[in-house]
């Protein structure tokens, strides 16, 4: 108990200290000096002495990373809601997002187009990557072990966000070092997004001989933790080889792919950081590891640990009402509301779900049951999407819910994505068929590569197993630049269609940045 109530203080003062963090840099973004956030001195003068300085500015760089990906519902804007299956109800917002159609005047619009909140999280990065060694010298809790994973940490986040910035915005500045606000911030032109992408592997791949698969493994401590506090919050050696994989794939490598994923999915090596497979697609208090429900992969009491979770842990007082798709997702008889903002509709659901017997969805058309696990009242006009529903009180919307970036099952599907591109199409339809298993679903075989395509096939599945967890538009690209499967969408990557505008707040604090061309 009192190792939980430690971790509690922890995070109420990190989570300060995160807010605080955010409000200083987010502030610059109203001064035409800069392009992206700066970083005031006076309040780091003294704030390099001690091991409590490193974790909080640790902690902060966590907190400041799943603000960017959260507010307005980034994440799921960006990789969910646009081209992808959801409808909107009744938002005109949403539904531009959904439509592609982003110049459009809303003010979430505008927000989403800024990228000043991922450069507030790599700025305090920088910083903490130039700081941190001071407290080596100053306090001698502060070890060389401590301080080589923590700055681990701290380029390995860095890196996650170039790399998931270039895939918004394709080309951005890369800006390595902090800055402060008794300087005029350099104007910063952008960088490639291939010389982005090269950073952030090159960085993850030197960070990972230093991150662990675990913190605080028994009998060894972790700033005066053991591994279940630590466990789904930071990042450790296979969230890196996971990015990794995901860069290379972005970047059509998939013998490094090939790789990568087959070092996450050696059952020694996921053993290590405690991974699971979400075998079962509910869970309950029992202890069943669950892709869905109250105690499944979205929740924080679930008994195991992932690739890539960003925490919203009710017990540390990290729930909240905004920043979690249920959201936009909910209505009665969840929450006291009659109709959701978005929704999938039915047509959309019974193409995707075919198989009578997926545990995920299924619809039996000789009785008229229905298996309702990711969606419940199928029977109206708007379905409500339930996959993830981490709530506490219907009359009181405070979700919590954590961001599952990967996990195993995806990282199956990416590797089946890259044996079928390596030509290896057995073993391919194998990683496939994995996952139908767990889901009750009837496997491909080798007999149907004519008529129903395997690259379809393995992307249909994506859309089923991952729908909701920020996937759909990224995998449309990938899938596209391997083979055309949808002409449209093929012709708006080729006009640079599939990368966000640039905000106007952006382009007017920096002349050397201009608007993406198919935004012009």
């Amino acid at each position: 108990m009192s190792s939980l109530l430690n971790r509690k203080m922890i995070f109420n003062i990190n989570n300060r200290v995160a807010v605080s963090l955010l409000a200083l840099l987010l502030c610059f973004g109203c001064t035409k000096k800069l392009d992206a956030p700066g970083f005031e001195t006076s309040p780091e003068n003294h704030h390099w002495e001690s091991i409590t300085d490193t974790k909080s500015g640790l902690m902060g760089l966590y907190g400041l990373m799943r603000t960017a990906m959260v507010s307005n519902y980034a994440h799921w804007a960006y990789g969910d809601f646009r081209l992808g299956e959801f409808q909107s109800y009744s938002r005109m917002d949403l539904e531009s997002i959904m439509n592609n159609d982003l110049k459009r005047p809303f003010s979430m619009l505008e927000d989403l187009s800024n990228w000043r909140r991922f450069y507030a999280a790599i700025n305090a990065a920088n910083l903490f990557i130039e700081r941190a060694p001071e407290v080596l010298e100053k306090d001698v809790r502060y070890t060389r072990d401590y301080l080589e994973m923590d700055l681990a940490q701290a380029r390995a986040i860095r890196a996650f966000l170039y790399f998931y910035m270039a895939r918004i915005w394709n080309n951005i500045p890369l800006i390595t070092q902090s800055y402060d606000n008794s300087n005029e911030f350099p104007q910063i032109g952008p960088s490639t997004q291939a010389q982005v992408m090269d950073f952030a592997y090159t960085e993850l791949v030197a960070v990972s001989e230093f991150l662990p698969f675990q913190y605080g493994v028994a009998p060894q401590n972790y700033y005066e933790e053991q591994s279940p506090v630590w466990m789904k919050v930071l990042f450790n050696k296979l969230t890196a080889y996971a990015v990794l994989a995901h860069i290379s794939a972005w970047q059509g490598k998939y013998v490094d792919v090939d790789a990568f994923t087959s070092h996450i999915l050696n059952e020694t090596n996921f053993g290590k950081s405690n991974l699971k497979y979400n075998a079962a697609v509910t869970s309950n208090s029992s202890g069943t590891i669950g892709l869905s429900g109250p105690d499944g992969i979205f929740s924080t009491t679930y008994g195991a640990g992932q690739l890539l979770n960003i925490s919203a842990s009710y017990a540390f007082l990290e729930g909240s009402r905004e920043g979690h798709i249920e959201e936009l997702t909910l209505a009665a008889p969840f929450i006291n509301r009659i109709n959701p903002q978005i929704f999938v509709p039915k047509d959309v659901i019974t193409e995707l779900f075919t198989d009578p017997n997926d545990t995920r969805f299924g619809s039996n058309a000789s009785t008229g049951e229905y298996t309702e696990v990711y969606f419940k009242n199928f029977t109206t006009s708007t379905p409500i999407f339930a996959k993830i529903n981490i709530n506490k009180d219907k009359n009181f919307a405070e979700y919590g819910s954590n961001l599952v970036f990967t996990r195993l099952e995806e990282i199956k599907l990416l590797r089946a994505e890259a044996l079928y591109v390596l030509g290896r199409i057995p073993e391919s339809i194998q990683m496939l068929n994995d996952i139908k298993v767990m889901r009750k679903v009837s496997g491909y075989t080798i007999t149907m590569l004519e008529s129903k395509p395997l690259l379809r096939e393995i992307l249909n599945e994506r859309k089923r197993e991952l729908m909701g967890e920020g996937w759909s538009f990224y995998d449309q690209v990938r899938f596209n630049r391997i083979e055309t499967l949808d002409p449209a969408f093929k012709e708006l990557m080729d006009k640079g269609g599939i990368y966000w505008p640039i905000s106007k707040t952006v382009l007017s604090n920096n002349a050397k940045i201009q608007q993406n061309e198919y935004w012009k």
